[in-house]
C-alpha cells in the first residue's frame, strides 16, 4: 500500500446518529470497590469509541473516533486504519498528529477517559453495515468489528516474523521434533507419587465417632484421638502419610505441584527436561473424590550429554503475533528478568533406563529420587553433582538416603572426604557409627555434629543427635561438648525449650561464663534460674569490658598528649577570627562529633595516633565553646574542612585555611631544615 494513495481514499467523518448516539448517552455513575485503598468514582459510558468502514481499490479504510473529541464537537476521527488482503499488510494514520504508526488496533492510545483498574471497557460501536463490510472483506463471518481486524493484523504479524525469524523458528522446531512422546503411565504417576505428600483426612467437625474419610485409599476410617484442622498423622487404612481438614472449614481442597520428566532426545544429541504445572481439585460436593484439574507445559531445557542446560523455551505468546507455540526465553518484565527455575518433583520410573550407558550407569539416581517422594529437587544440579562425585552411589546403596540427597544438592560437601575408601572413614566416623548413621537416614548437619561429638570424645544416642542437630547446629556444639555432660546439657536445654527460652541464649551465657573465667561447675552450667543468671553474668561481662576499654583509651590519651608538644609547633596558628585547637583526649573527639554532627569521633582517633592525620578543630575566637569546623591534615595538605553536618565552611573559614596551610608548609620545611644542619 502507497501511503499517497491512501490519503487519498475519501474521507470519513462521525454521521449524525453517531452525534446524536453521543448526545443521549450521558452515562452512568460508577465506583471501584478496592479491599485495600480508595474507592475511586467515574462515569461509565455505553461506548468510548465509535467505527467506520470502507472498501475501496480493494482496501479496508476503518476509521476511530473517540466519544470525548465527538463529545466536543468534532467529528474527524483519531487514527484511520488501512488494511490490505492482497498485499497481507495494514498501516495505521494517526490524523491529528499526522504521522503513520504499525501498531495493530488494540495498541494504539486512544482520547478517552481513563478507567480505574478492574472497570472493564465497553465494546466500541459500529453500524451492522458496516460490520457487515469489515467480516465480508475479511472472511470472518460474523465477529466483533475490533476482533475481526486484530486477527487479520496478527496474522500479518505472524507472516512477518516467520521470515524474519525463520533460523530462529527452524531451530526451535528442530529441538521440539526430537522430544520423544511422555511414558503412559506419566498421568497416573503424577496422581500416585507426585502429590503424594498432598493426602487428607476429612473429618466431619463435632462427630463424637472421629470419623474421616482418606482421600488417597477412599476409605473411612476411625480415629483414635480427637481431629484437629491441618494436623498431621497417618490414615488406619492405608498407612500413608495425610493431613487433618475439616468439613466446616475447607469446602475446597486444590493443590499445585510443578513435575518434571527428563527424556533422551530421539537424536542422540542430549536430553529435554520438561516441566509441568499440575492442579488437583477436590470438592466437598462432590465427596472429596479427585479431579485432574491439568497439567499445563509451560517450560522445557535442553541438555547436552552432561546435563549441562544449553537451551532453554517457553510456551507462550512468539513475539507479540499472538501465536501462541514454543519460544526462546520470553521477557516477563521488570529489569528483564525471565524465569528459568527448574525446581521440580521429578518423575522416576525412566531414570534407571536413562542412565544405562552413561557416567550414571552404576549410580542408582532413582532408588534416590524414590526414596525422597514428592520432594522438591533441582534435578540437572542433581545429577551433574552425582556426575562430579560418583561415590555418591555407596551413599546410596548403604541406605544414607537424605546424606546422599543433600550431597547431591551441593550441600554439606565438607562432611566426606572422598579421599578415603572406606566409607565410614569418608564419612570420618567409626565403621559402628556408620551403622547407627544408616539406622537413623542421617543428613550433612547430623553427620557434622556426630564429627564433633568425636572429636570431644562425646558419644550420642539417637535423640541426643537430633535434638543437638536440629535446636543447637554444628557451628555451635562445640560450645557445649567441651564440657561433658551431654545428657544433662539434653535435659537442660529441652527444659529451657518447653519455658519459651532461646538455645541461642543459653550459648551466649556459655561464652560470657567463659569471658569472666567462672569455673564450669554444674550449678554454673545449669542454673535453676536461667533468665536472671544470664542477665547477671551479661552485665558484669559489660562491666569488665567497659573497664578494658577505659584503660585502653587511657593508654592511648597518654600517648596522644605526649604527641601534642611536637604537634602544637607545627599546627598552633591564629588570626584576629579564628584559631586552631588540637584535640588532647578521645572525648575531645566524641564532643566534636556530638555538636559538629560527623564522624569525627570514631576511627580519626586511632588515625592520629598512627600518624596518619592530624585532627584539628577550627574556632572562633567570639565563641570559643561552640564546635565550628572539624579539620583533617596530612602535613600542609588539607584533607577535609567541615562545618556542622559535614557543610561547606564559610569563605572567610576558607581564606583562614589557606593562610594556615601556606604557614603549617614553611614551619614543616623549617623542621626539615633543622634536623639536615644537627644531621
Amino acid at each position: 500500500m502507497k501511503k499517497k494513495e491512501l490519503r487519498r481514499m475519501k474521507p470519513l467523518y462521525a454521521t449524525p446518529r453517531m452525534m446524536e448516539l453521543v448526545r443521549q448517552d450521558v452515562g452512568v455513575q460508577r465506583e471501584t470497590q478496592y479491599m485495600y485503598g480508595n474507592n475511586v468514582k467515574y462515569t461509565e459510558y455505553e461506548y468510548n469509541l465509535y467505527y467506520r468502514a470502507t472498501v475501496e481499490n480493494n482496501v479496508l479504510k476503518v476509521a476511530v473516533f473517540t466519544r470525548k473529541q465527538m463529545a466536543a464537537g468534532e467529528q474527524m476521527p483519531q487514527y484511520e486504519i488501512y488494511l490490505s488482503k492482497e498485499e497481507n499488510t495494514h498501516l495505521t494514520y494517526a490524523v491529528r498528529e499526522g504521522k503513520w504508526r504499525t501498531g495493530k488496533i488494540n495498541t494504539l492510545d486512544y482520547d478517552t477517559i481513563r478507567l480505574p483498574y478492574g472497570a472493564s471497557a465497553k465494546k466500541p460501536w459500529v453500524s451492522e453495515t458496516d460490520k457487515k463490510k469489515i467480516n465480508e472483506y475479511m472472511g470472518t463471518g460474523n465477529k466483533e468489528a475490533k476482533e475481526a481486524i486484530l486477527t487479520f493484523q496478527h496474522e500479518v504479524a505472524k507472516d512477518r516474523l516467520t521470515k524474519k525469524y525463520r533460523s530462529e523458528l527452524e531451530g526451535i522446531e528442530a529441538v521440539m521434533d526430537v522430544v520423544p512422546e511422555l511414558p503412559k503411565d506419566f498421568d497416573k504417576w503424577i496422581l500416585d507419587q507426585g502429590f503424594i505428600n498432598e493426602r487428607y483426612l476429612i473429618y466431619r467437625y463435632g462427630d463424637k465417632n472421629n470419623a474421616a474419610l482418606c482421600t488417597h485409599c477412599g476409605k473411612t476410617v476411625h480415629l483414635k484421638e480427637q481431629p484437629k484442622h491441618n494436623q498431621t498423622t497417618v490414615c488406619p487404612a492405608c498407612k500413608s502419610q495425610a493431613r487433618m481438614k475439616a468439613w466446616k472449614k475447607q469446602k475446597y481442597l486444590s493443590d499445585k505441584k510443578k513435575i518434571g520428566i527428563i527424556q533422551n532426545l530421539t537424536d542422540g544429541s542430549g536430553y529435554i527436561l520438561r516441566l509441568f504445572d499440575c492442579k488437583l481439585e477436590r470438592k466437598q460436593e462432590n465427596g472429596y473424590r479427585l479431579d485432574f484439574a491439568g497439567c499445563w507445559e509451560q517450560r522445557r531445557f535442553k541438555l547436552d550429554n552432561r546435563f549441562v542446560p544449553i537451551e532453554y523455551f517457553e510456551w507462550g505468546e512468539y513475539k507479540s503475533t499472538g501465536v501462541m507455540r514454543w519460544c526462546h526465553e520470553l521477557n516477563h518484565g521488570g529489569y528483564n528478568w525471565y524465569y528459568q527455575d527448574e525446581e521440580c518433583v521429578l518423575y522416576t520410573r525412566n531414570l534407571k533406563r536413562l542412565r544405562k550407558g552413561t557416567e550414571l550407569q552404576y549410580v542408582p539416581v532413582e532408588v534416590l529420587f524414590r526414596h525422597n517422594p514428592g520432594r522438591y529437587s533441582n534435578p540437572t544440579d542433581m545429577l551433574r553433582n552425582m556426575l562430579r562425585h560418583p561415590q555418591i552411589e555407596y551413599l546410596i546403596k548403604a541406605g544414607l538416603y537424605q546424606l546422599a540427597w543433600e550431597l547431591a544438592a551441593g550441600r554439606g560437601r565438607d562432611v566426606v572426604d572422598w579421599s578415603k575408601k572406606k566409607l565410614w572413614e569418608a564419612m570420618k566416623v567409626t565403621k559402628e557409627q556408620m551403622f547407627f548413621c544408616i539406622k537413623i537416614n542421617i543428613g550433612a548437619r547430623g553427620l557434622e555434629v556426630l564429627q564433633i561429638a568425636n572429636e570431644y570424645r562425646v558419644s550420642l544416642t539417637e535423640r541426643q543427635l537430633r535434638f543437638f542437630g536440629t535446636e543447637i547446629g554444628p557451628g555451635l556444639v562445640g560450645n557445649l561438648f567441651q564440657y561433658g555432660h551431654t545428657e544433662k546439657f539434653h535435659r537442660y536445654l529441652e527444659g529451657l525449650i518447653q519455658n519459651k527460652e532461646k538455645c541461642g541464649d543459653y550459648i551466649d551465657y556459655l561464652e560470657d561464663m567463659e569471658y569472666l573465667q567462672i569455673p564450669p561447675t554444674e550449678d554454673v552450667l545449669f542454673p535453676r534460674d536461667f533468665q536472671q543468671t544470664h542477665q547477671r553474668l551479661a552485665l558484669q561481662r559489660m562491666e569488665k569490658e567497659d573497664a578494658i576499654r577505659k584503660m585502653e583509651i587511657a593508654e592511648k590519651d597518654k600517648l596522644l598528649q605526649e604527641m601534642l608538644p611536637e604537634l602544637k609547633e607545627i599546627y598552633r596558628f591564629e588570626d584576629e577570627q579564628f584559631y586552631m585547637v588540637l584535640p588532647t583526649c578521645k572525648e575531645d573527639f566524641n564532643r566534636e562529633g556530638r555538636e559538629n554532627h560527623n564522624c569525627v569521633g570514631g576511627s580519626y582517633y586511632d588515625k592520629m595516633l598512627k600518624g596518619q592525620s592530624c585532627v584539628m578543630f577550627l574556632r572562633k575566637k567570639e565563641e570559643p565553646d561552640k564546635a565550628f569546623c572539624t579539620v583533617e591534615m596530612n602535613g600542609e595538605r588539607i584533607l577535609q574542612c567541615r562545618a556542622v553536618r559535614n557543610s561547606e565552611p564559610p569563605e572567610e573559614a576558607k581564606a583562614f585555611m589557606g593562610e594556615f596551610s601556606k604557614e603549617v608548609a614553611r614551619r614543616i620545611r623549617k623542621q626539615k631544615n633543622r634536623l639536615q644542619i644537627t644531621a
